[in-house]
């Protein structure tokens, strides 16, 4: 009853915000279960549970960790349940997801490339030959090309919130500490993590 009491007390501002953000993540989830998104975008982990904004890929515990250590200007990492969320972020992921950004990011993937294990190491560099050195990406386009969000549930807002193409990060030479080996567990468990990019504001 105390909680209900303060629940009801919540100035009607923040009741609206908390109703949009549950909204927000509803829709993630729904990306989450779409057939392409069921497997992280870089290696084989299964239920990917945090996603990477600017380039419209869900991805694993494990690979989230390279991602954050990739610097927001090439990955801008969120968990999809603990982060809050804004209009314009659900809207990229909705038109993007793993099947389109990969059809960029992995046109030139010569055969066995991809990691078949979430061995830690091999992610990694993996990774990084992936985004910071771009060696696989489609050279005869700018971009991943976004879809128009349904199916590919989108807002009605899709088409005019995102570009033709999503930009493509240059190439970065330095080198980034790597991941923690056991943040995997999370996604064997299929239990979110703790947020590692609790710290940042979400922009977009």
């Amino acid at each position: 009853a105390l909680l209900f009491a303060r629940v009801c007390s919540l100035p009607p501002i923040l009741m609206a915000e908390d109703r949009a953000q549950k909204a927000l993540v509803k829709r993630l989830n729904l990306c989450l279960k779409r057939p392409e998104n069921l497997v992280c975008a870089d290696c084989p982990m299964r239920l990917p549970r945090w996603a990477s904004v600017n380039l419209g890929i869900f991805v694993c515990t494990n690979c989230s960790g390279i991602h954050r250590s990739l610097g927001v200007h090439i990955s801008f990492v969120r968990s999809t349940q603990l982060d809050r969320w804004s209009e314009v972020q659900v809207v990229k992921l909705e038109r993007m997801g793993n099947h389109r950004a990969n059809l960029f990011w992995e046109a030139n993937l010569p055969r066995a490339a991809k990691p078949m294990s979430s061995d830690l190491p091999v992610v990694e560099k993996f990774i990084r030959k992936k985004y910071e050195r771009k060696e696989f990406a489609d050279r005869n386009a700018p971009g991943p090309v976004p879809g128009d969000g349904n199916g590919d549930g989108a807002s009605s807002v899709a088409q005019t919130l995102a570009p033709a193409h999503f930009v493509v990060p240059a190439a970065v030479a330095h080198t980034a500490p790597a991941a923690t080996a056991n943040e995997g567990l999370f996604d064997m468990l299929n239990v979110a993590a703790p947020s590692a990019g609790a710290g940042l504001h979400a922009f977009g």
